[in-house]
């Protein structure tokens, strides 16, 4: 008799459970997931936010491959000096260079790219913005600029453009799209300063 008075008690809380739970997701009430449930008002804002994220993308953004080279007839040590000099002007802070040619010789490998060179630059003043809604992007950071000789005797300067990070961006966030496209071009420009002489 106890048994069986414990099972209803069960089985009454077990469905008062299931029904309170199925009204929380109902059609009705609407998922709290999805945009159907916001007020006309609260839709409006939320296109408007998506037509500004769009019209920031078209404003500031440059159509640059996600690797960015170009190539001059110079030394490694002029394009290092030109480099250092236009990163520190536009506020790029350079973080480490990595003599990557120099460690494979000390490997015994001579048969390697000469004046490879990868710069870790970032900004910290923007990197704020950039991580403070999207920490796993910190990954993408510092950015990578770098240097190496093709088989033509040119130096090559590249870059791995900023912005490729936003493909990986949880959370959209306009002033972080805005920064590292902007950072896209900065880049862009200086490479291009550089190798145009």
């Amino acid at each position: 008799m106890l048994i069986s008075f414990f099972k209803t008690i069960f089985l009454i809380g077990f469905i008062v459970f299931t029904f309170s739970c199925t009204a929380q997701i109902s059609w009705k009430s609407g998922d709290p997931w999805d945009d159907d449930h916001l007020s006309s008002e609260e839709n409006v804002v939320v296109s408007q936010n998506l037509e500004e994220e769009k019209k920031v993308s078209e404003e500031y953004y440059e159509e640059i491959p996600d690797i960015y080279e170009r190539s001059v007839n110079m030394s490694y040590e002029e394009a290092d000096l030109l480099l250092r000099s236009a990163l520190e002007e536009a506020n790029f802070k350079i973080i480490k260079i990595a003599h990557v040619t120099k460690g494979m010789k000390e490997q015994g490998r001579t048969d390697f790219w000469e004046d490879m060179h990868i710069y870790m630059i970032c900004k910290l003043s923007d990197g704020y913005f950039i991580l403070r809604h999207n920490p796993q992007l910190v990954g993408f950071c510092p950015y990578r600029v770098y240097t190496y000789r093709n088989k033509d005797g040119f130096l090559v300067i590249g870059m791995v453009k900023p912005s490729m990070a936003l493909k990986f961006m949880g959370n959209p966030d306009l002033e972080a799209i805005k920064i590292m496209k902007e950072h896209d071009l900065q880049l862009k420009k200086i490479i291009d300063e550089i190798t145009s002489n």
